[in-house]
């Protein structure tokens, strides 16, 4: 059985973070680097600044589809990743979906997709766990999915390439879950911030920067198990001293046969702290 890799990259999108560089004098510029290439895979966007924290919180329309969107992210003076936690919840198909994120262990990520409407409930667990070689780069990763009762059913093993510092892309080399062969390409600008995320020849995430630094527009798209695509897309209203966005205006389409079924919209705020 082919596990779906949808809710996965849904999750990765929804909830983003990779600080530029983090200000302390018990680490090297070279360790920050690996520090900022590790959150890469798990995080997959482009922040400024020493960011000890992001909390994230959101404005919805009582009548859209979403119902959730909030999450805690957390780094250490290094840049390293010591939390993430996640949730969102979306009204579809006349279906609650609900993704949750948590990481209690640094680089072992916990998920959890269910649907729920009135007569059934259906829920996939993920774990997610990083290996790391003698520089502290990750290497590889370990998934493992469970279905609602905890019985596993399904094991995939990727492994990360890099191009110098950065990562360059990651592939699923073994999987029981017919997953094997599955790659996500990362590309960037001159600046080294994040341009694409690149799924299988296609786009699954996007950048704009503007002239300045600021982070301009976002757009994220992925297929769902009900085989419908759904985009966001995020339009920056205000920043930081760091040129962070503080306030998203999200718009989100879900298409389904080439028409659309579903168009909502969000406010994203994200608060930041600094070790300054």
């Amino acid at each position: 059985m082919k596990l779906p890799l949808f809710f996965i990259s849904s999750l990765y999108i929804l909830f983003i973070s990779l600080p530029a560089f983090a200000a302390s004098t018990s680490c090297q510029d070279q360790q920050k680097q690996v520090n900022q290439s590790n959150n890469m895979p798990t995080m997959l966007e482009f922040y400024y600044g020493p960011i000890k924290s992001i909390t994230i919180t959101s404005s919805l329309p009582e009548k859209g589809r979403f119902k959730a969107y909030k999450g805690e992210i957390q780094f250490d003076e290094c840049g390293s990743l010591t939390k993430f936690d996640s949730s969102t919840q979306e009204y579809i198909h006349e279906r609650i979906e609900t993704n949750l994120v948590r990481m209690s262990t640094p680089y072992n990520i916990k998920y959890k997709y269910q649907l729920k409407s009135l007569h059934k409930v259906y829920t996939l667990y993920l774990d997610e766990l990083y290996g790391k070689n003698n520089q502290n780069q990750l290497i590889n990763k370990t998934a493992h999915f469970y279905d609602g009762d905890g019985s596993l059913i399904g094991t995939d093993l990727s492994e990360i390439f890099y191009d110098g510092s950065k990562i360059a892309s990651e592939t699923i080399i073994e999987s029981s879950a017919e997953n094997q062969g599955s790659t996500i390409y990362y590309s960037y600008d001159n600046e080294g911030r994040l341009l694409k995320a690149i799924d299988n020849d296609e786009v699954m995430l996007e950048f704009n920067y503007g002239e300045d630094g600021k982070i301009l527009h976002k757009i994220q798209i992925f297929t769902s198990m009900y085989d419908d695509i759904r985009e966001y897309d995020g339009t920056c209203q205000e920043w930081d001293k760091y040129n962070n966005c503080l306030t998203w205006n999200m718009v989100s389409e879900v298409r389904q046969n080439g028409t659309i079924i579903d168009t909502s919209t969000a406010i994203v705020y994200n608060k930041f702290e600094y070790y300054e």
